[in-house]
């Protein structure tokens, strides 16, 4: 049946529009794509440090645990399962993965199965990092603890270069194609996964917007603002601030594997802190840290200019007195010396979550007003009467 689907979707190219030189629905769709997986690891840094107060600058080791182990784990378990010889697999690695990627794309669902899987191990490995990374998070406060993760995300990357049996080494590997079904035409393989990375960056929306009305969401915010409060409340800051790390980091490790499966590669020098930790705390800063609107918002704005600089700083090569692979962090330290100078708590600052749904709101205060209007005409209709 896959190779049917695929027969029929053959030939099917996304449209194509060039503007100034640059196709625009294929810069949209990259741009979105990458969007998303931002938006998805920034989300998750709210919850830690927006909500919860924890300053997580290790977000690389989190999402590039889950890219190595889903990366590497899935091309073994796929040559095992479809019988292709992967010993020596790192040495070997373009030769199994290119006899992979032909009979991955006539197999939908076992390439629909280890995608899960692969998404699975990541959020696992994530997990695991995380519930690791929660013993000084108990200890630590505020900078110390900042530190000790940093160092710790730095330790990781140099772990994976040093050990080469697991993703090559600094050289890195390939990684099996599980959207190859999808291939059938010009652009159609990245829609797919624009619709798969969009829909997994939609349930990570919801569902921290969600935790944010909940009860617990409140509890964040008083752990956050006041420990010593909240303890003599009986809240326990300790175990609250462990389940955030742990299910944000797994939340980072499905993050990280979803962007390996797009490239089709993972390697060590991808997971840098210039990279995937401190843009991170741009995006929070710049959209507003605890509201997740704001955090979306910053996060279309840092993709946006990101996407939109990488495609235009050439045509300024010899106007400008330096290098113009330096005009990104160029824009985006304006950007943030002009939001912090401006509005320091972001474009859209945290404000208070609705713990009820504005309609159930609008009916309490309607009842009220009511009751009261009616105690009004009775003390009248009693006054009268005497």
């Amino acid at each position: 049946m896959a190779e049917v689907a695929s027969s029929e979707l053959k030939g099917m190219d996304v449209p194509s529009l060039v503007l100034f030189g640059t196709d625009i629905v294929t810069f949209s769709v990259d741009l979105a794509i990458a969007y998303s997986i931002l938006l998805a690891v920034s989300l998750t840094l709210n919850l830690e440090a927006g909500y919860s107060g924890v300053p997580n600058f290790g977000k690389a080791m989190f999402v590039a645990g889950g890219a190595a182990v889903a990366g590497s784990i899935s091309g073994r378990l796929s040559g095992f399962i479809l019988g292709v010889d992967t010993s020596n697999y790192v040495n070997r690695a373009p030769l199994i993965i290119n006899n992979l990627n032909s009979l991955l794309a006539a197999n939908l669902f076992l390439s629909i199965e280890m995608l899960l899987l692969g998404l699975a191990l990541a959020a696992g490995v994530g997990a695991v990092l995380g519930f690791l990374a929660s013993y000084p998070a108990i200890r630590l406060r505020e900078d110390y603890l900042g530190m000790l993760l940093l160092a710790s995300a730095q330790f990781f990357q140099i772990l994976l270069r040093g050990y080469p049996p697991l993703i090559g080494g600094v050289i890195g590997i390939e990684v099996p194609d599980f959207f190859g079904w999808a291939n059938t035409g010009r652009g159609a393989r990245d829609v797919v996964i624009l619709g798969v990375v969009g829909l997994f960056t939609v349930l990570v929306y919801l569902y921290f917007e969600r935790v944010a009305r909940s009860p617990l969401g409140r509890t964040l915010r008083a752990v956050r603002d006041n420990e010593v409060a909240s303890r003599a409340l009986g809240k326990d800051d300790v175990a609250i601030r462990k389940r955030v790390i742990v299910i944000a980091s797994a939340i980072c490790g499905m993050a990280g594997a979803l962007l390996t499966f797009y490239v089709q590669s993972v390697g060590p020098d991808t997971w840098s802190r210039q990279s995937w930790t401190f843009p991170f705390w741009v995006i929070i800063i710049i959209g507003g840290a605890a509201n997740n609107s704001g955090v979306a918002l910053g996060a279309f704005t840092y993709a946006f200019i990101l996407k939109a600089v990488d495609k235009a700083k050439f045509l300024f090569q010899g106007f400008l007195p330096f290098d113009v692979n330096w005009l990104e962090y160029l824009a985006f330290s304006s950007l943030l010396l002009l939001v912090l100078a401006l509005r320091p708590g972001g474009i859209l600052p945290e404000k208070s979550s609705l713990t009820l749904q504005r309609e159930t709101v609008a009916t309490i205060i309607q009842t009220k007003a009511d009751n009261r209007a009616q105690k009004g005409d009775d003390s009248s209709t009693n006054a009268d009467d005497s």
